[in-house]
């Protein structure tokens, strides 16, 4: 889910050749300048930012506004009991197009025991790491790096660090699949890394709405 500089440097050269029809060398150069190799380009091409790559291309079924439905497995957030979701996501191109970022609102449960969960994602392809990167923010004061793969139509997230200081029984690392064989109704699943092994905590489906 940032690196990148922008420089843009200017260089200046002169080249001076004696006149006289004796000779073809260059002119010695003034008392303390530096003589100008000869062929020099008047000037650097200025360092432009990239443009979006095949790579960056590849995320367009996942950057869609969606409504989504689901189920949260019984457990998975303590001692509840299967709980459907319901939510929905804005997503926007940013920063150059290389960047989708989505606020991301989700209902689990209902009446007074409804849970709100917000975040921010923003995820791309990191071209200093060569690799899918993004990064969520949310409500609980969770910041999450998180590494992707891309396989086909299918794109699969999970944490990059540890997540220490849990109650005991929940995951210490995450991991997100979106699968967009269907690309109007793309399928999610939810894994946590629990006990030494990958627990699914949830499924549902993205609804692909507007463009």
């Amino acid at each position: 889910m940032t690196k990148l500089l922008t420089a843009v440097a200017l260089l200046s050269f002169g080249t001076a050749y004696a006149q006289s029809g004796k000779t073809d060398k260059p002119a010695a150069a003034p008392s303390g300048a530096a003589a100008t190799p000869s062929g020099a380009s008047a000037a650097a091409e200025p360092m432009m930012p990239p443009k979006p790559g095949p790579e960056t291309e590849a995320l367009k079924p996942f950057a869609h506004n969606i409504v989504s439905t689901g189920t949260v497995m019984a457990g998975a957030m303590g001692n509840n009991p299967e709980m459907a979701t319901k939510g929905k996501a804005t997503c926007h191109w940013a920063v150059g197009n290389l960047w989708v970022m989505c606020d991301i609102e989700e209902v689990t449960g209902t009446g007074k025991t409804a849970f709100k969960w917000m975040g921010h994602w923003m995820f791309g392809y990191d071209v200093m790491a060569k690799g899918y990167r993004g990064v969520m923010l949310d409500n609980m004061g969770m910041m999450a790096p998180m590494k992707g793969t891309l396989d086909g139509s299918k794109l699969t997230w999970e944490s990059m660090n540890e997540m220490k200081g849990g109650p005991p029984g929940m995951p210490t690392k995450m991991r997100f699949a979106m699968d967009a064989t269907d690309a109007k109704n793309i399928k999610f699943t939810e894994d946590g890394w629990v006990g030494g092994k990958w627990v699914t905590r949830g499924t549902g489906v993205h609804k692909v709405v507007g463009k």
